[in-house]
């Protein structure tokens, strides 16, 4: 595929097909991959029937309340207090399992997936301050009508103070998976641009110098609106991306993790 953003697209079931995948994104070679069926749509229905039921027992957080979305779990880069979310992460593991339960299991599905597309590579929880605590895998994200994600490198997280325990136990290059549980009715697009991260210091949509502020004027993109199952793998880290205002009355669900290679180079690192 010639163009910007050349990725693969293949079905789950094919993805012991493609063991160099994730390395060839690495290597710039693609900028992602687009796996289908990661769950049947029956599947994400039934467990967006729970999470809108309340039948979780996840910890709820919240995006700035201008972005309208919430998260089920903590997202690391908006924890302002390691000791609160290292003390959160056992229950919320065992929540998502019972959410997740009946052949579902989220963590154990996705590894396995990232793990054929990376020559066997495990993927795993990254670790936490002890042997016995990891950081969440995962996190769940609802976004409401009108919720949104202004524009972003994943880069930036390094500049936050909620990373020094991970910071030194992975390499450089942020990357991610975004797993479709129910799209939006309208809108709600995850919108990749042709605009890399040259290694200038912008932060998050919290301050003056942040890159939501970039002229977007003519910049080429490509907008994806994953089918339930379905999980899009690309460079968060280097590419500017945001997702674009939901519209209708449905909530859009997805499951996020961001993700980096260990030091070591023998495993890959998740947490929400």
């Amino acid at each position: 595929m010639v163009g910007f953003f050349r990725h693969l697209d293949i079905r789950a079931v094919e993805a012991g097909r493609y063991p160099d995948a994730i390395r060839r994104m690495r290597r710039e070679e693609i900028e992602g991959i687009v796996v289908r069926e990661v769950y049947d749509p029956a599947e994400c229905a039934r467990i967006c029937e729970r999470l809108e039921a309340g039948r979780h027992g996840l910890l709820r957080t919240d995006f700035p309340p201008l972005m309208r979305a919430f998260f089920l779990g903590m997202n690391l880069n908006l924890t302002v207090d390691l000791a609160a979310y290292f003390r959160a992460a056992p229950g919320f593991r065992d929540a998502l399992a019972r959410l997740f339960s009946g052949n579902l299991d989220l963590e154990a599905r996705m590894a396995s997936v990232l793990s054929a597309l990376d020559g066997g590579r495990r993927y795993r929880a990254a670790p936490g301050p002890r042997p016995t605590i990891d950081h969440m895998f995962t996190t769940l994200r609802a976004h409401l009508p009108g919720g949104f994600i202004p524009p972003h490198f994943d880069n930036e997280q390094g500049f936050r103070a909620s990373y020094q325990l991970l910071l030194p136990q992975i390499g450089a290059d942020l990357y991610s998976f975004v797993l479709g549980l129910r799209p939006a009715e309208a809108g709600g697009a995850l919108e990749i641009f042709n605009l890399r991260h040259g290694g200038r210091p912008y932060r998050m949509a919290d301050g003056a110098d942040d890159a939501s502020h970039i002229d977007l004027d003519g910049v080429e993109s490509v907008s994806f609106r994953l089918d339930p199952g379905a999980m899009i793998v690309f460079n968060s880290g280097r590419y500017l991306h945001r997702v674009t205002p939901v519209c209708g009355d449905a909530i859009r669900w997805t499951a996020c993790s961001f993700m980096a290679e260990s030091r070591a180079g023998d495993e890959t690192f998740c947490w929400g």
